[in-house]
């Protein structure tokens, strides 16, 4: 009986080692054979990887921590982070991820072709139209994982060949090709950023339209290599060393940084587009150790003053945000005072202001002293946004450029420094901060005084809607609006009756809704003027029905001389 049980255990603990090994058991020297599949699963038993003769990569499925989804990629295993080098794009899901239960599996006729759990492909391999079938495949000690048919040496596609956002040593990318930089941190998709080799053999970094992401769509470079030469560039070489340059026809070379790489040997390398923009070479010492990733090197030097005189779109942060200068090159972002974010999970995106911005309305027009007593500043020290000027003043000093500021309904800030005087409209782009220490120049970001905001109550902000609503009908159709001031104006009478009533007991909200058909009734006869000279625009309408400007009495409308008697009478109401 003994011996039974100790049979069925031995027998139960070999088949959970065979399930635990069954994704690598055919896996020889990183050879895949056609057929061969991975499952992802939060369970490394039921998930697995194909990993490289050494051990140093792996190719599978990565789960990403902050989100509920699986990446298909590559990276560094034998390190603690586990640093991803290549993923899998233009995969159909919000973030690039995939679910649980997702599947890739190599085939003969398409390569690695990757499906959910329902079987519904989201990605494949992009193999050339004429060529052999594939016969198997290869994840070399260099990290690049190849497709091979049975009569060629030469790879029908290649994750080295397809990069994504990061290249490793002995990893080429050829003139006309790009790195894209991911969304954020942790979503897969594409970013804006792109490292492109121009044929001029010039590197560059750009920046796309960040609502569009269209390849063409590109609004400015912010970094240039100025390797340009005569003899064309043919490729970007990431060499076995860790050193980066471009190659020209002719053989010469021009490198990228001339900063001496610590031995590959002894240490991993790798560059990477970030999804904030900046591209940078890393080394980790290779081993468990967790010493990890040190800055090589890394373009542009100060991000946070990279800028277009376009003034077109944004770089590392958002509008109205301040970038400064964080660990490794990496910028960080914040919001100004009275500012918040409008996505509150995405840190290097655009913020909103947390007050009521100035307009240039009739009752706000572009006059001296103004709106003096209704908006105040904001200092931000050390901070400048260098584009979006609109009017530019010398030999000011501080006051005589606040006030030219607070004076100017169009002007949303001034930035000020040397005893010049530069105004802004929003939205602020490009904004940056000197480190401590550098700079004179501050800021001064006008905003409405809390004293000067009208609380809205529950009640007001229902009338408010309803006055919004009302001055739509009344300019809709004259029809209604006829009937309408009809019905108000002999009611007015009755209403008038028992307005002393209504003072002796003290309503005031009555009193206030009476004071609201009264102001209506005199909005809708403006309206109807015969002469279109003297009917006021929607904005107007909704400035005198929320009360910011006052109703003047109108005169009659040709539709009413026939109430010409009673104009004393109805003056008297209102």
């Amino acid at each position: 009986m003994g011996f039974l049980a100790c049979s069925i255990f031995h027998l139960f603990l070999v088949l959970q080692l065979q399930t635990l090994f069954v994704s690598s058991q055919n896996i020889i020297n990183g050879s895949v054979p056609v057929g061969e599949s991975l499952t992802a699963s939060e369970s490394r038993q039921f998930s697995g990887s194909w990993l490289s003769p050494s051990g140093d990569f792996a190719f599978g499925f990565r789960k990403i921590p902050s989100n509920d989804g699986f990446t298909l990629s590559i990276w560094f295993d034998k390190i603690p982070d586990k640093t991803i080098v290549w993923h899998a794009q233009a995969i159909n899901t919000t973030t690039g991820l995939v679910p649980t239960g997702s599947k890739v599996t190599l085939t003969a006729d398409r390569g690695l072709v990757l499906t959910n759990p329902g079987g519904q492909q989201l990605w494949s391999s992009s193999l050339p139209p004429s060529r052999s079938s594939v016969s198997r495949g290869l994840i070399t000690d260099a990290g690049d994982f190849g497709l091979f048919s049975e009569d060629s040496g030469v790879a029908l596609w290649s994750s080295f060949a397809n990069p994504t956002d990061t290249l490793l040593p002995t990893q080429n990318m050829e003139a006309g090709r790009n790195l894209s930089s991911r969304l954020t941190e942790t979503s897969f998709k594409k970013g804006r950023f792109r490292l492109s080799l121009g044929t001029d053999g010039d590197l560059q970094l750009l920046v796309l339209n960040s609502k569009t992401l269209a390849e063409a769509d590109v609004y400015f470079s912010y970094y240039q290599s100025n390797t340009k030469d005569p003899n064309p560039g043919i490729r970007l070489v990431f060499n076995e060393s860790g050193y980066m340059y471009v190659l020209r026809r002719n053989d010469s070379i021009s490198y990228i940084k001339n900063e001496v790489p610590v031995s590959s040997r002894n240490f991993y390398h790798r560059a990477v587009v970030h999804f904030d923009g900046v591209f940078a070479q890393y080394y980790h010492l290779k081993g468990q150790g967790r010493s990890g990733w040190e800055l090589a090197w890394a373009v542009p030097d100060n991000i946070c003053r990279a800028s277009s005189d376009l003034a077109l779109g944004i770089v590392a942060c958002g509008y109205n945000s301040i970038c400064s200068l964080g660990g490794k090159q990496r910028p960080k972002c914040e919001c100004p005072e009275r500012f918040s974010l409008m996505d509150p999970s995405d840190e290097y995106g655009d913020c909103k202001p947390d007050f009521e911005m100035q307009t240039c309305g009739p009752e706000n027009n572009k006059t001296a002293n103004a709106d003096v007593n209704l908006y105040e500043f904001i200092r931000v020290d050390r901070t400048n946004w260098p584009t979006g000027d609109y009017e530019r003043y010398v030999n000011y000093d501080a006051e005589s450029c606040r006030n030219a500021c607070l004076n100017d309904c169009f002007c949303a800030a001034v930035v000020f420094g040397d005893g010049v005087c530069w105004k802004k409209r929003f939205p602020l782009i490009y904004g940056h901060r000197a480190p401590d220490g550098n700079g004179n120049g501050y800021t001064l970001i006008k905003f409405l005084k809390s004293a000067a905001v009208v609380p809205i109550t529950e009640r007001r902000g229902k009338t408010r809607d309803w006055l919004i609503i009302a001055g739509s009908v009344l300019l809709g159709t004259s029809a209604f609006v006829n009937f309408i001031i009809l019905a108000l104006y002999r009611k007015s009478k009755e209403m008038k009756k028992k307005s002393n009533q209504v003072r002796d007991i003290g309503d005031l909200e009555a009193i206030h809704d009476m004071e609201t058909v009264e102001r209506c009734v005199k909005i809708g006869i403006w309206c109807i003027q015969e002469d279109p000279g003297m009917r006021p625009n929607m904005r107007h309408v909704t400035q005198m029905l929320e009360g910011f400007t006052q109703v003047h009495d109108p005169p009659n409308p040709t539709p009413y001389n026939t109430f010409s008697r009673d104009k004393s009478m109805y003056n008297a109401q209102v």
